[in-house]
């Protein structure tokens, strides 16, 4: 039982790893040449991010409907991992929690298109601040396939609500105190302007800080083991698909309905 259990988190692992820093050759998106830690990009082996309904299920292939009304297959093989994209809330997120989540905007004022809240063996994965294509909160909605965000994953080291379009300048620190500070780069929230009922999220990264302010209403997740057998037409699904492979790197449905926003 012990082995199926790690088994399955390995499967969150590697699904998780799509959502780091990859070059996409997605159809609806240019080639990013992003650097992943000291490896050039062009070491990095190209994927696909696959967004859509499923449509069919094959012995080794899924036919899969795009969120433009495009079909594309997304291969299967031994090695594709599985997991389950399932609803969560600001309300379990910690300081200390590492998170990615897809923004608009400058990198002065950064809003959240989603957000994903990574399980702790995946601590690390894709660190840092880097272009991203577009999320599949956004095209599920009807917000087009072509397009940029761009892609925050780091630890989260400050949490406050908005309150009457500032931010509130109180957030707990580590030693159970609280600072009423702006600015600071140890855990406290840093000041700004934002509408009443958001969230401002202080994340850090190797190398940077971002900022980012989570609207009300935008997509929470978390992920959970699954396994091949979980697979149903019908479902939303998120792939990433290696070109040097025979079969998906990773494949995540959302659970009960929900669209995987990522």
């Amino acid at each position: 039982m012990l082995t199926k259990k790690l088994m399955l988190l390995s499967g969150v692992v590697a699904v998780l790893g799509g959502c780091g820093q990859t070059t996409s050759t997605d159809s609806n998106t240019s080639t990013a040449n992003i650097a992943m830690g000291n490896t050039t990009a062009s070491a990095t082996p190209a994927v696909n991010r696959v967004r859509g309904v499923i449509t069919a299920i094959g012995t080794d292939a899924l036919t899969v409907q795009t969120y433009d009304g495009k079909s594309a297959t997304v291969p299967l093989d031994a090695n594709t991992k599985f997991a389950w994209v399932v609803k969560s809330d600001l309300s379990t997120l910690k300081d200390g929690d590492f998170i990615g989540t897809a923004t608009t905007g400058p990198d002065n004022a950064l809003r959240a298109v989603e957000l994903v809240i990574f399980p702790e063996a995946m601590r690390g994965t894709g660190e840092g601040h880097y272009p991203w294509d577009v999320p599949g909160a956004v095209a599920a909605a009807g917000g087009g396939t072509s397009g940029s965000s761009a892609m925050t994953n780091g630890t989260v080291d400050g949490q406050s609500a908005m309150t009457n379009g500032t931010v509130d300048g109180q957030s707990a620190m580590t030693n159970g105190t609280v600072a009423q500070q702006s600015g600071m780069t140890n855990g406290t929230v840093t000041g700004g302007a934002g509408k009443p009922g958001e969230t401002k999220l202080s994340i850090s990264y190797k190398g940077g800080k971002a900022q980012v302010v989570v609207p009300v209403g935008t997509p929470i997740v978390r992920f959970e083991p699954a396994e091949r057998t979980v697979l149903a037409k019908g479902q939303k699904l998120f792939a990433i698909v290696a070109t040097d492979s025979k079969g998906a790197k990773s494949v995540a449905v959302g659970k009960d309905g929900l669209t995987p926003p990522m």
